[in-house]
């Protein structure tokens, strides 16, 4: 059972520094019927002008990954972590008990990212902080791993029985993955255009699976995010 989430039926909050489309309830955006996907709860994406940002603001009891696709992502947050992030550089912060950061685009050209929440397993957990930057071969044609549950080792732990992959997929190239009965998944085309499970998903679209594998199929090169996670009723 598939899902076509259209990019232009997402809600568009323009806020001239920021244009950003959410996929869930965010902000001033709220639908009663779309607040969440199992544990997913946030998706945006967003489009960062150049030298603004997000100044600094706090988080609580929530896992946010962020996925830089263009420009170079500054971040800075109330546990000492300063850095710079660019193209296919993932960045996780578990927000736990706590925490406050800021975003910011230092540069003169736009930051374009894809920004997700995922509910966490339980409050209250101790706050963390990490990232990696992949080079572009890693997830050529293939899944990368990016987070996934405790006790996956080689990959970023998050408080959450959940996990992000993404890829890079030529054109005409397939690409299969193996969803499990009790397992769904959320896929969101970052850039190109694929086909999912033989439907063909522009750049911007998502798509909801559940009881059944997916096929990824190259239509133009495709950059494609999934978040495979517990199936909840």
């Amino acid at each position: 059972m598939m899902k076509h989430i259209p990019f232009r039926t997402l809600y568009h909050a323009d806020h001239g520094w920021l244009q950003s489309h959410f996929h869930f309830s965010f902000g001033e955006y709220y639908s009663r019927k779309n607040t969440y996907y199992g544990v997913l709860r946030v998706m945006n994406d967003d489009v960062i002008a150049a030298h603004s940002g997000f100044d600094i603001h706090p988080h609580k009891d929530m896992e946010i990954i962020t996925y830089v696709l263009r420009g170079a992502l500054t971040h800075d947050d109330s546990m000492g972590n300063k850095e710079r992030l660019g193209r296919g550089a993932m960045q996780y912060l578990s927000a736990g008990t706590g925490i406050s950061h800021s975003e910011k685009n230092e540069d003169d050209e736009e930051v374009h990212l894809i920004q997700t929440w995922i509910l966490p397993s339980a409050k209250g957990k101790t706050p963390q902080y990490g990232s990696k930057v992949f080079d572009s071969e890693a997830r050529h044609n293939t899944w990368l791993h990016l987070v996934a549950p405790e006790g996956v080792k080689s990959v970023t732990n998050i408080y959450q029985d959940a996990n992000m992959y993404v890829t890079e997929l030529d054109n005409g190239l397939t690409l299969d993955f193996e969803l499990g009965s009790d397992r769904q998944a959320y896929m969101k085309v970052m850039e190109g255009e694929v086909s999912i499970n033989d439907f063909v998903c522009r750049e911007g679209d998502a798509a909801e699976i559940q009881d059944e594998n997916i096929t990824l199929k190259g239509v133009a090169h495709a950059h494609v995010l999934m978040v495979e996670m517990a199936k909840v009723s």
